[in-house]
């Protein structure tokens, strides 16, 4: 979707319908007022609706939210935060930046990010300079930044994160291979499969023990030697670190 295409879209009655139709409504029978507001205006059910048809639905449920009838406050906040996401979402595609900083960045689509914008709700979301948008975190987890890119450098993006979710596999699978026949590894199926688990965030490996529901066995990992072993077989392969996540090597393992 070019710029110019995104705002247009962003001014489409059937883009804002679309958008409540995918919302995730407290009040499960929200979803059954809209498809009824739509099957009034539509003469098919498997037609969607066109522009008009559209504008005639949105005027269906701009009422029905006004006039307090069940679940009316909820649709009413439901549309303003879908007007919202239509307002600030302008540019066909952004560059998603976690904040703190944590792996690499993405890349989404105008019409993802509406979505995403939409579900959030107004009092989570922010305008930023130039056009970029703050998605702030529920609870302690991080809150993305979302800034306009062009289609060429979200290509690029989509390329880079391609090429490191390859290179964690290879890691993950090299890891693994190295340690298989030589110490019990984590098998997540079973409520007893404590082990060795490995695991991959960007370019540094992470080996640790999983207790599972036997918490006991963490004593094999400490003081039976298998961490101290896991440490001898990967350091030929990975630069050990303290934690130092500054320690500029290309693969670190941590244990």
């Amino acid at each position: 979707m070019s710029e110019a295409s995104a705002v247009s879209a962003g001014l489409s009655k059937t883009l804002t319908l679309r958008l409540l139709r995918r919302r995730a409504f407290s009040a499960g029978y929200l979803v059954q007022v809209i498809d009824l507001a739509v099957r009034e205006v539509v003469r098919s059910q498997f037609d969607e609706p066109d522009e008009r048809e559209a504008a005639l639905v949105h005027q269906r449920l701009t009422r029905y939210a006004a006039n307090g009838r069940p679940g009316s406050a909820e649709l009413a906040r439901a549309m303003l935060d879908v007007k919202h996401a239509l307002d600030l979402v302008r540019h066909g595609h952004y560059r998603a930046s976690a904040v703190p900083e944590r792996g690499l960045d993405t890349t989404v689509s105008a019409d993802q990010l509406l979505e995403l914008v939409a579900e959030a709700g107004r009092d989570r979301v922010l305008a930023a300079q130039g056009g970029a948008l703050v998605v702030l975190a529920e609870d302690e987890e991080a809150s993305t930044v979302y800034r306009p890119v062009s289609a060429a450098e979200a290509q690029t993006l989509r390329q880079a994160a391609r090429s490191a979710k390859e290179g964690a596999i290879r890691l993950h699978e090299g890891a693994v291979e190295v340690l298989r026949p030589h110490v019990r590894m984590a098998d997540w199926s079973k409520d007893d499969g404590y082990g060795v688990a490995v695991d991959v965030v960007r370019d540094t490996v992470s080996v640790q023990w999983w207790p599972a529901s036997v918490p006991e066995s963490l004593a094999l990992w400490e003081q039976g030697g298998i961490r101290q072993l896991c440490m001898a077989l990967l350091s030929d392969r990975f630069t050990v670190s303290d934690g130092d996540e500054r320690t500029p090597h290309r693969m670190m393992l941590r244990i």
